[in-house]
């Protein structure tokens, strides 16, 4: 299930039980990051990167290295192809002298389903593929073979930086460096690239960078995790595999940046010194990914570009601290119900600084959110409890009236006037609730918190279905089981009518089939709602029933002015 169905579902969910209440009422009236404070993003970082010409590849008293080795002989511009290693704490990456490219990005700190490290470069891609063209003559540098002077096997450390330059002439006379600058405490590096030549004007000349996308790295990842975001005029715009791997989408623009997402990792290039014109977001429905290609001016003469580039966690918080406005490209849902979203999130991550235990922050986020819609949700129930109670006089009053729908409507409408009963009473307060709900839903099931954070017993990853064994090859999975069983009990208190009664069993399989393949962090939320719901809805109906009175006789006056239904 993808996410945008799964987005649907919940409000199916709440439709669902809107339209159950409204049922029932018109049922009784018929019837009844990683830290980025030490990172060297600041003027003179950019500054040091921006004169490529000028750079120097990182000395070996900053780094450690090994007696470089060639690989295969390739054609292009040169003759040999290069490996490059570079390598911190956070993360491995693999460059290639064969067009100046990455061909691997691996995670260190975040792990796949067999354990291996977070790859944010597809198998046979590459990362940051150049292409150019001038005039009517396009070059694709992925091809060409780069002179390296530098170390090959590069461990950063301790806060320093390494410096990578590749240069290359073609036989046309078009020059061009690409220039990278790592620092071992971030998940953000620059990447440069310095063209010259050839000779001669052009009508056009522009630059293209790419990223193919990131395959997808947990059990059941969505076509909507794995998109490509680009930030438009101002606002950002995003395209899911769903869409992509139809057709590849292009737009036009000032556009300030592009991204490649999955559901929790990000790649992220941002112009430093002029934005991309246009980008084109394509999608590989065989590979899963969606990736883009960003296209820029280049100018006349001599032309240098320089680039900020994010590769790492999907992290709201963290990658708002960067200051790029990249944290727009976390789905955090739609436009509505975001800004209550980040709230909730922060008070997520808070509360988890208290309680290091997301299982019991989640636990405790049902009780608060319980507790400040108590009222509503009393309200709703009271209501819906007095419907319950008025069902015998509305039945008498439908047999007195059965051949008189206006009568019957009138009479039905003095009697909820004398009881004080509104039929809608039960649905309006759950409708208050949804946007609340909504936004913890997409909180619960995108924020990088919940990856890999056990609760306890067999939950040992709140991002995951609660999986305890397999029948068959079909996952088991207990929490949503219990839910259900829990819903089946608080449709005891919601209906005396057998036909309503019907009705409400046949909710607790709609919400278990729906809320099965949901993460394990979501159904712990909605379970102990459920079971709160049980323990208030008991004390309500302890009491007696609020509508003891015989209906009035046919043709009997009532205390109260006669309301037409309209």
């Amino acid at each position: 299930m993808d996410q945008k169905r799964a987005l649907l579902a919940v409000v199916l969910i709440f439709l669902v039980l809107f339209g159950y209440n409204f049922w029932m009422s018109q049922k009784a009236k018929n019837l009844a990051v990683e830290t980025v404070e030490s990172l060297a993003v600041t003027s003179e970082t950019l500054a040091d990167v921006t004169d490529l010409t000028e750079s120097e590849p990182a000395g070996r008293d900053d780094i450690s290295s090994e007696t470089d080795t060639l690989t295969d002989i390739v054609a292009g511009v040169g003759t040999q192809e290069s490996l490059i290693s570079v390598e911190s704490e956070l993360w491995q990456a693999t460059l290639s002298t064969r067009g100046g490219v990455l061909l691997s990005w691996q995670l260190k700190e975040h792990t796949g389903t067999e354990g291996e490290p977070i790859e944010l470069v597809p198998d046979g891609s590459l990362g940051l593929d150049v292409t150019i063209t001038h005039g009517a003559t396009t070059v694709d540098v992925s091809e060409w073979a780069f002179e390296y002077g530098g170390p090959i096997d590069i461990v950063l450390s301790d806060g320093r930086s390494a410096t990578l330059v590749f240069d290359a002439t073609n036989d046309a006379g078009l020059h061009i460096r690409r220039e990278y600058v790592f620092h071992s405490d971030s998940y953000l590096f620059t990447a440069g690239v310095s063209v010259e030549g050839p000779s001669g004007p052009a009508a056009q000349r522009d630059m293209r960078i790419g990223w193919p996308g990131i395959m997808p790295t947990e059990q059941k990842e969505e076509d909507r995790s794995l998109a490509s975001v680009a930030m438009v005029d101002g606002g950002a715009d995003r395209e899911n595999l769903g869409a992509l791997k139809k057709e590849s989408r292009k737009k036009s623009g000032e556009i300030a940046w592009v991204t490649a997402t999955s559901r929790y990792f990000m790649v992220a290039v941002v112009p430093d010194d002029a934005a991309f014109r246009e980008v084109e977001m394509f999608g590989d429905g065989d590979a899963r990914t969606a990736g883009f290609e960003a296209t820029m001016d280049l100018g006349s003469g001599a032309t240098t570009r320089t680039f900020i580039v994010y590769a790492g966690p999907q992290d709201y918080l963290g990658v708002l601290e960067l200051g790029l406005g990249l944290e727009t490209a976390v789905d955090l849902g739609w436009k509505l119900t975001r800004p209550l979203s980040v709230l909730m999130l922060r008070a997520l991550v808070w509360t988890h600084g208290l309680i290091p235990n997301y299982g019991l922050v989640i636990i405790l986020f049902s009780i608060l959110t319980k507790l400040i819609f108590y009222r509503l949700t009393h309200k709703s129930f009271s209501e819906m409890k007095r419907m319950q109670d008025l069902q015998p006089k509305l039945k008498a009053l439908q047999e007195k009236h059965k051949d008189d729908k206006e009568a019957l409507a009138k009479v039905q409408m003095e009697l909820y006037k004398k009881e004080k009963v509104n039929p809608l009473g039960s649905c309006l307060p759950m409708l208050l609730q949804m946007p609340v709900f909504i936004a913890l839903f997409q909180v619960l099931r995108t924020t990088i918190e919940l990856r890999g954070a056990p609760f306890a017993l067999w939950i040992t990853d709140l991002s995951q279905p609660d999986t305890i064994f397999h029948i068959a090859g079909f996952p088991i999975h207990i929490l949503p089981l219990l839910m259900g069983l829990g819903m089946l009990v608080q449709q005891r208190f919601t209906s005396k009518d057998p036909q309503q009664a019907m009705m409400g069993k046949m909710m607790p399989i709609i919400f278990t089939a729906l809320f099965y393949n949901f993460s394990s962090g979501l159904v712990i939320y909605w379970f102990v709602n459920t079971v709160l719901s049980i323990v208030q809805q008991y004390y309500i109906h302890r009491g007696p029933d609020t509508a003891t009175e015989e209906p009035p006789a046919e043709g009997e006056p009532t205390s109260q002015p006669t309301i037409s239904s309209t």
